[in-house]
């Protein structure tokens, strides 16, 4: 008998020193990928890649890179090992980790996927670097949270709005340094105490990005994209993409809108799947879904270890 599953994969934020290391050396065929990194991307980039450091991780271009190969090629690993014991029903990813889900479904092969998250991560960083910042406003609500930003858009002008809807404990704010500021001052006000001030170089999935989304759509249009060997959510709106006309227009609306993650996992749940696998550095999607369902049973494969000490 075979296990239902659904696939998560992590966004920016998950990566960490020395990630991906083991994984470059599991197979032949995950080795050669990695060697052909300069000539996918340059040489400069592909030895960054490689080397794992914090202080390179933590700039965008980079960060997303890395993260969508140690992903997607941690499942390749994990589904050649389990592959035959498992039923994935449906998978989603966190941002950047959409894409992990997509090519890992075979929407796309790991080298259009390479160049696209290539010229992703330059296009967010130009357009978003230094213009404002995120945060995570802790054991709220929607409906509190959108007034607070309402009354901060009526007082000021700039961006701000709701970027990440992740659980019923956490949603992600972005905008422009002082309205992010105003919204502080007024969270104190209505007694929201918990608010962290997230490590990223700019207000990701808010309109600060619409234009350059423009200039991604050209490469979106590009890829020729198949249909996913099973469900995959949408960041987007939190469906499932059902023509494939939807990726390039989903995926290029994605970047400048909220990440309905949360409703993702509802809508998985009510697909009958009770085992959530999360692919990729970090364990950010496991406590997520906990918070969504504390009944959910949740593994986290993060390296080859993992991967060995997994039980079906």
């Amino acid at each position: 008998m075979t296990k239902k599953v659904a696939l998560l994969f992590p966004g920016q934020g998950s990566q960490y020193e020395g990630m991906g290391k083991d994984i470059i050396n599991s197979n032949l065929e995950i080795a050669n990928i990695y060697k052909k990194l300069d000539i996918l991307t340059d040489m400069d980039t592909a030895q960054i890649i490689l080397d794992a450091k914090k202080e390179d991780l933590s700039k965008t271009r980079y960060a997303q890179l890395a993260i969508f190969l140690d992903s997607v090629l941690l499942c390749y690993e994990f589904m050649n090992r389990y592959g035959e014991h498992i039923e994935v029903v449906s998978s989603t990813g966190l941002s950047l980790g959409e894409y992990s889900a997509l090519c890992s479904s075979g929407v796309f092969d790991i080298e259009e996927g390479i160049n696209l998250i290539k010229e992703r991560g330059k296009i967010m960083e130009t357009a978003a670097s230094g213009k404002g910042g995120m945060l995570a406003v802790m054991k709220s609500d929607f409906e509190t949270v959108s007034n607070i930003i309402l009354e901060v858009k009526k007082e000021n002008k700039g961006v701000i709005d709701i970027c990440n809807l992740n659980s019923p404990a956490q949603i992600v704010v972005g905008g422009e340094f002082n309205l992010l500021e105003k919204f502080k001052e007024k969270c104190l006000e209505s007694k929201i105490k918990s608010i962290i001030d997230l490590d990223v170089e700019g207000p990701f999935h808010t309109e600060v990005l619409k234009e350059a989304s423009v200039e991604f759509a050209k490469i979106l249009d590009k890829i020729q994209y198949k249909m996913p060997r099973y469900k995959v959510y949408s960041n987007y709106d939190a469906k499932e993409y059902l023509e494939i006309i939807e990726f390039s227009s989903k995926l290029q609306k994605q970047m400048y809108s909220p990440v309905y993650f949360e409703k993702i996992i509802r809508n998985m749940l009510e697909d009958g799947v009770n085992d959530f696998i999360e692919i990729g550095p970090g364990r950010t999607l496991k406590s997520f879904v906990k918070k969504i369902d504390r009944k959910a049973n949740v593994y986290n494969i993060q390296n080859i270890e993992d991967i060995e000490n997994y039980q079906l």
